[in-house]
Protein backbone atom coordinates (compact mmCIF):
# COMPACT_ATOMS: atom_id res chain seq x y z
CA UNK A 1 0.00 0.00 0.00
CA UNK A 2 1.27 3.46 -0.91
CA UNK A 3 -0.08 6.89 -0.09
CA UNK A 4 -0.91 8.80 -3.26
CA UNK A 5 -1.90 11.99 -1.44
CA UNK A 6 -0.43 12.54 2.01
CA UNK A 7 -3.12 14.77 3.47
CA UNK A 8 -1.56 15.41 6.90
CA UNK A 9 1.97 16.85 7.05
CA UNK A 10 3.80 19.45 9.13
CA UNK A 11 6.57 21.91 8.35
CA UNK A 12 8.77 24.41 10.17
CA UNK A 13 5.70 26.66 10.36
CA UNK A 14 4.65 24.41 13.27
CA UNK A 15 7.94 25.37 14.94
CA UNK A 16 11.47 24.21 14.16
CA UNK A 17 11.56 22.12 17.33
CA UNK A 18 8.37 20.32 16.27
CA UNK A 19 8.92 19.85 12.54
CA UNK A 20 12.15 19.84 10.57
CA UNK A 21 11.53 20.75 6.94
CA UNK A 22 10.23 23.54 4.76
CA UNK A 23 7.14 23.30 2.58
CA UNK A 24 9.23 22.89 -0.56
CA UNK A 25 11.36 20.16 1.00
CA UNK A 26 8.20 18.23 1.88
CA UNK A 27 6.87 18.72 -1.65
CA UNK A 28 10.13 17.56 -3.21
CA UNK A 29 10.09 14.38 -1.12
CA UNK A 30 6.45 13.73 -2.04
CA UNK A 31 7.44 14.07 -5.71
CA UNK A 32 10.36 11.69 -5.20
CA UNK A 33 7.92 9.11 -3.83
CA UNK A 34 5.62 9.57 -6.81
CA UNK A 35 2.72 11.11 -4.90
CA UNK A 36 0.05 12.91 -6.87
CA UNK A 37 -0.70 15.42 -4.11
CA UNK A 38 0.37 16.64 -0.70
CA UNK A 39 -1.40 18.80 1.87
CA UNK A 40 0.56 20.97 4.28
CA UNK A 41 -1.42 21.06 7.54
CA UNK A 42 0.39 22.79 10.37
CA UNK A 43 -1.15 23.15 13.82
CA UNK A 44 -3.87 25.62 14.74
CA UNK A 45 -2.78 28.84 16.42
CA UNK A 46 -4.08 28.12 19.94
CA UNK A 47 -1.29 25.65 20.63
CA UNK A 48 1.29 27.72 22.56
CA UNK A 49 4.26 25.66 21.37
CA UNK A 50 3.37 24.32 17.91
CA UNK A 51 0.61 26.58 16.63
CA UNK A 52 1.20 28.54 13.44
CA UNK A 53 1.38 32.29 13.57
CA UNK A 54 -1.76 33.51 11.79
CA UNK A 55 0.27 36.34 10.27
CA UNK A 56 2.28 33.70 8.41
CA UNK A 57 -0.73 32.33 6.53
CA UNK A 58 -0.40 34.73 3.55
CA UNK A 59 3.25 33.70 3.28
CA UNK A 60 2.31 30.01 3.39
CA UNK A 61 -0.43 30.53 0.80
CA UNK A 62 2.00 32.30 -1.51
CA UNK A 63 4.53 29.49 -1.14
CA UNK A 64 1.95 26.81 -1.91
CA UNK A 65 0.78 28.77 -4.96
CA UNK A 66 4.39 29.19 -6.11
CA UNK A 67 5.06 25.47 -5.84
CA UNK A 68 1.92 24.63 -7.78
CA UNK A 69 3.26 26.84 -10.55
CA UNK A 70 6.75 25.37 -10.31
CA UNK A 71 5.82 21.67 -10.34
CA UNK A 72 3.31 20.21 -12.78
CA UNK A 73 3.53 16.63 -11.47
CA UNK A 74 2.00 17.20 -8.04
CA UNK A 75 -0.86 19.19 -6.51
CA UNK A 76 -0.01 21.09 -3.33
CA UNK A 77 -2.74 22.11 -0.88
CA UNK A 78 -2.76 24.20 2.28
CA UNK A 79 -4.77 23.19 5.33
CA UNK A 80 -4.58 23.73 9.07
CA UNK A 81 -4.91 21.05 11.73
CA UNK A 82 -7.15 22.92 14.13
CA UNK A 83 -7.32 22.17 17.84
CA UNK A 84 -10.54 21.24 19.59
CA UNK A 85 -10.42 23.77 22.43
CA UNK A 86 -13.76 23.45 24.22
CA UNK A 87 -16.48 21.01 25.20
CA UNK A 88 -18.88 23.15 23.14
CA UNK A 89 -17.11 22.01 19.97
CA UNK A 90 -15.08 25.18 19.47
CA UNK A 91 -11.93 24.88 17.35
CA UNK A 92 -9.26 27.52 16.84
CA UNK A 93 -10.36 28.58 13.37
CA UNK A 94 -10.95 32.15 12.31
CA UNK A 95 -11.45 34.09 9.13
CA UNK A 96 -7.73 33.98 8.31
CA UNK A 97 -7.63 30.20 8.14
CA UNK A 98 -10.85 30.02 6.16
CA UNK A 99 -9.56 32.71 3.80
CA UNK A 100 -6.16 31.21 3.03
CA UNK A 101 -6.59 27.45 3.45
CA UNK A 102 -7.94 24.90 1.00
CA UNK A 103 -9.23 22.71 3.82
CA UNK A 104 -9.72 22.61 7.57
CA UNK A 105 -8.89 19.55 9.67
CA UNK A 106 -9.56 19.17 13.38
CA UNK A 107 -8.29 17.01 16.20
CA UNK A 108 -7.57 16.96 19.90
CA UNK A 109 -4.05 17.73 21.14
CA UNK A 110 -2.42 18.12 24.51
CA UNK A 111 -1.18 21.55 25.50
CA UNK A 112 -3.71 23.68 23.61
CA UNK A 113 -5.07 26.93 25.04
CA UNK A 114 -8.71 26.27 26.01
CA UNK A 115 -11.38 28.81 25.12
CA UNK A 116 -12.43 29.39 28.74
CA UNK A 117 -11.27 28.84 32.31
CA UNK A 118 -14.12 26.38 32.75
CA UNK A 119 -12.87 24.28 29.85
CA UNK A 120 -9.40 24.28 31.33
CA UNK A 121 -10.71 22.50 34.44
CA UNK A 122 -13.52 20.40 32.94
CA UNK A 123 -12.19 19.58 29.46
CA UNK A 124 -8.43 20.03 29.07
CA UNK A 125 -7.20 19.03 32.54
CA UNK A 126 -9.18 15.78 32.97
CA UNK A 127 -8.31 14.44 29.51
CA UNK A 128 -4.56 14.50 30.11
CA UNK A 129 -4.50 11.69 32.71
CA UNK A 130 -7.54 9.90 31.26
CA UNK A 131 -5.39 7.83 28.89
CA UNK A 132 -3.95 6.08 31.96
CA UNK A 133 -7.13 5.86 34.08
CA UNK A 134 -9.94 3.69 32.65
CA UNK A 135 -12.52 4.98 35.14
CA UNK A 136 -11.82 8.54 34.06
CA UNK A 137 -12.09 7.52 30.40
CA UNK A 138 -15.57 6.15 31.03
CA UNK A 139 -16.56 9.36 32.81
CA UNK A 140 -15.36 11.60 29.98
CA UNK A 141 -16.50 9.46 27.04
CA UNK A 142 -19.91 11.05 26.44
CA UNK A 143 -18.89 14.67 27.00
CA UNK A 144 -15.86 14.26 24.72
CA UNK A 145 -18.03 12.66 22.06
CA UNK A 146 -20.53 15.49 22.26
CA UNK A 147 -17.68 17.98 21.74
CA UNK A 148 -16.78 16.23 18.47
CA UNK A 149 -20.39 16.10 17.31
CA UNK A 150 -20.90 19.81 18.03
CA UNK A 151 -17.66 20.61 16.22
CA UNK A 152 -18.82 18.79 13.09
CA UNK A 153 -22.08 20.70 13.15
CA UNK A 154 -20.40 24.07 13.63
CA UNK A 155 -17.45 24.03 11.21
CA UNK A 156 -16.64 23.07 7.59
CA UNK A 157 -14.21 20.36 8.69
CA UNK A 158 -12.89 18.13 5.92
CA UNK A 159 -11.12 15.54 8.08
CA UNK A 160 -10.84 14.53 11.73
CA UNK A 161 -7.24 13.75 12.57
CA UNK A 162 -6.30 10.71 14.68
CA UNK A 163 -9.80 10.24 16.18
CA UNK A 164 -9.64 8.29 19.44
CA UNK A 165 -6.08 9.33 20.19
CA UNK A 166 -5.37 11.52 23.25
CA UNK A 167 -9.01 11.58 24.40
CA UNK A 168 -11.68 8.84 24.65
CA UNK A 169 -14.61 9.15 22.24
CA UNK A 170 -17.49 6.94 21.12
CA UNK A 171 -16.31 6.14 17.60
CA UNK A 172 -19.78 4.89 16.62
CA UNK A 173 -21.37 8.29 17.23
CA UNK A 174 -18.48 10.18 15.67
CA UNK A 175 -18.44 7.98 12.54
CA UNK A 176 -22.19 8.26 12.12
CA UNK A 177 -22.04 12.06 12.25
CA UNK A 178 -18.98 12.15 9.97
CA UNK A 179 -20.87 10.07 7.42
CA UNK A 180 -23.80 12.51 7.55
CA UNK A 181 -21.47 15.48 7.09
CA UNK A 182 -19.16 13.94 4.49
CA UNK A 183 -16.17 14.27 6.82
CA UNK A 184 -13.17 11.95 6.39
CA UNK A 185 -11.86 9.95 9.34
CA UNK A 186 -8.11 9.60 9.45
CA UNK A 187 -6.08 6.42 9.88
CA UNK A 188 -3.00 8.07 11.34
CA UNK A 189 0.22 6.11 10.86
CA UNK A 190 2.02 7.99 13.62
CA UNK A 191 -0.61 7.65 16.34
CA UNK A 192 -2.08 4.32 15.15
CA UNK A 193 -5.64 5.65 15.26
CA UNK A 194 -7.99 4.61 13.88
CA UNK A 195 -7.08 1.13 15.12
CA UNK A 196 -8.47 -2.05 13.57
CA UNK A 197 -11.16 -2.23 16.27
CA UNK A 198 -12.10 1.42 15.76
CA UNK A 199 -12.16 0.94 11.99
CA UNK A 200 -14.49 -2.02 12.33
CA UNK A 201 -16.93 0.11 14.35
CA UNK A 202 -16.65 3.14 12.08
CA UNK A 203 -17.06 0.93 9.02
CA UNK A 204 -20.70 0.32 9.88
CA UNK A 205 -21.41 3.83 8.63
CA UNK A 206 -21.04 5.32 5.16
CA UNK A 207 -17.89 7.25 5.98
CA UNK A 208 -14.63 7.60 4.03
CA UNK A 209 -11.13 7.12 5.43
CA UNK A 210 -7.64 8.41 4.63
CA UNK A 211 -4.26 6.98 5.64
CA UNK A 212 -1.82 9.76 6.48
CA UNK A 213 1.74 9.90 7.75
CA UNK A 214 1.38 12.94 10.03
CA UNK A 215 4.98 13.54 8.96
CA UNK A 216 7.02 16.14 10.80
CA UNK A 217 10.10 15.58 8.62
CA UNK A 218 10.78 14.31 5.13
CA UNK A 219 11.91 10.82 6.14
CA UNK A 220 8.49 10.20 7.71
CA UNK A 221 6.50 11.34 4.70
CA UNK A 222 4.37 8.65 3.11
CA UNK A 223 4.72 6.19 5.96
CA UNK A 224 1.71 3.94 6.53
CA UNK A 225 2.66 2.19 9.77
CA UNK A 226 0.12 -0.45 10.79
CA UNK A 227 -2.61 0.98 8.55
CA UNK A 228 -2.73 -1.87 6.05
CA UNK A 229 -2.93 -4.49 8.78
CA UNK A 230 -5.67 -2.51 10.52
CA UNK A 231 -7.66 -2.21 7.29
CA UNK A 232 -7.37 -5.95 6.68
CA UNK A 233 -8.34 -6.88 10.25
CA UNK A 234 -11.28 -4.48 10.31
CA UNK A 235 -12.94 -6.03 7.25
CA UNK A 236 -13.84 -2.67 5.71
CA UNK A 237 -13.88 -2.34 1.93
CA UNK A 238 -10.36 -1.10 1.06
CA UNK A 239 -11.80 1.19 -1.61
CA UNK A 240 -13.25 3.36 1.17
CA UNK A 241 -9.72 4.57 1.89
CA UNK A 242 -9.57 7.41 -0.59
CA UNK A 243 -5.89 8.37 -0.81
CA UNK A 244 -3.94 5.13 -1.24
CA UNK A 245 -3.05 2.65 -3.94
CA UNK A 246 -2.68 -1.04 -3.20
CA UNK A 247 -0.04 -3.49 -4.30
CA UNK A 248 -0.98 -6.83 -5.86
CA UNK A 249 -0.10 -8.81 -2.73
CA UNK A 250 -1.69 -6.48 -0.16
CA UNK A 251 -4.88 -8.56 0.15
Amino acid sequence: MKISHDMHTHTVYSGKHHAKNTIEEMVQEARRQGMKAITISDHGHSHPFYGINEKKLPEMRAEVDRLNQKYDDIDVYLAVEANLIGSDGTIDIGEEELKYCDAIYAGYHYGFTPNSLKNFFTFMLPNAPARFIPALQDKLLESNTQAYLKMMDRYPVKMITHPGDKMPIDIDQVAKKAAEKGIILEINAHHDHLSAKELEKAGKYDVKFAVNSDAHQINHLGRTGNALESIKKSGIDPSRVINVTYEENDF
